[in-house]
């Protein structure tokens, strides 16, 4: 097991050796010259060895002096090494992050933001995946979701920051309107092809409606997307159809 009584009087060894003189290491290392003998000569003891050849002129490594000098300087510079590189890493975003993003909106407007991003910080790993279902980030391991709904979904204990909104407005063809007319009410769209979003679990999202009389509608006979912005523009293009659309304001 390794003993932190190894690393004890390593650096006042190490400050003899390259002055070559007690006076000079103790001055160096602000210590007095009678603290620094003693600790090189617990050091000795813990060792068994002498490291310097002493004289009243000279202080001189003996051979094993050389080799354990040699080891020592090492690990100091090795140590030293990753000091410096763990602090520039302090000051700069790095490793692996998983982030989760909104199959259409993160493609469309999220993702060209982390590209930039990364530009600027090149020691992040990213690993972005594209789903619209509910995930859970503890669970899951997932380090940045970017979804679109209320904070009210979320755990408490998760931190979370609002980006922005997004408006919606109903859409159709104006060959669909010309043969099926404009609805009027929501319980008109009981009667309409209506493109609608699909969960994975089957279930599809009804439409809301804002207003002095707040109302949600299960729209009539329905078109299942699950791609959301993808599918929508090619059931709006092949197939007579109306749709609840989503856009960012500019």
């Amino acid at each position: 097991m390794f003993s932190s009584e190894r690393l004890k009087g390593i650096d006042v060894f190490v400050a003899v050796a390259d002055l070559g003189s007690f006076t000079a290491a103790a001055q160096r290392l602000s210590l007095t010259g009678s603290a620094v003998s003693k600790s090189v000569a617990r050091l000795e003891g813990r060792l068994g060895t002498r490291l310097f050849n002493r004289t009243t002129r000279s202080l001189a490594l003996t051979e094993a002096g050389l080799t354990f000098y040699r080891t020592c300087t090492s690990v100091l510079a090795d140590l030293e090494e990753v000091e410096q590189a763990l602090a520039c890493e302090g000051n700069e975003p790095h490793g692996r992050v998983r982030i989760e993003l909104p199959a259409s909106y993160g493609r469309l407007h999220v993702l060209p933001l982390i590209m930039d991003f990364l530009r600027l910080h090149p020691l992040l790993q990213p690993h972005v995946s594209f789903s619209d279902h509910f995930v859970d980030p503890v669970q899951e391991g997932i380090d940045i979701v970017v979804r679109i709904g209320g904070a009210d979904v979320w755990p408490a204990s998760l931190g979370h920051r609002y980006f922005g909104a997004q408006r919606q407005i109903f859409c159709a063809s104006p060959d669909y309107l010309e043969r099926h007319g404009v609805p009027r009410t929501g319980q008109d769209l009981e009667h309409h092809q209506c493109v609608v979003y699909g969960h994975s679990n089957g279930l599809v999202s009804p439409w809301f409606f804002k207003g002095a009389s707040p109302a949600r509608w299960n729209v009539g006979p329905c078109r299942r997307a699950s791609r959301w912005a993808m599918a929508r523009a090619r059931w709006l293009r092949c197939s007579p159809a109306m749709a609840l659309a989503s856009y960012r304001p500019g």
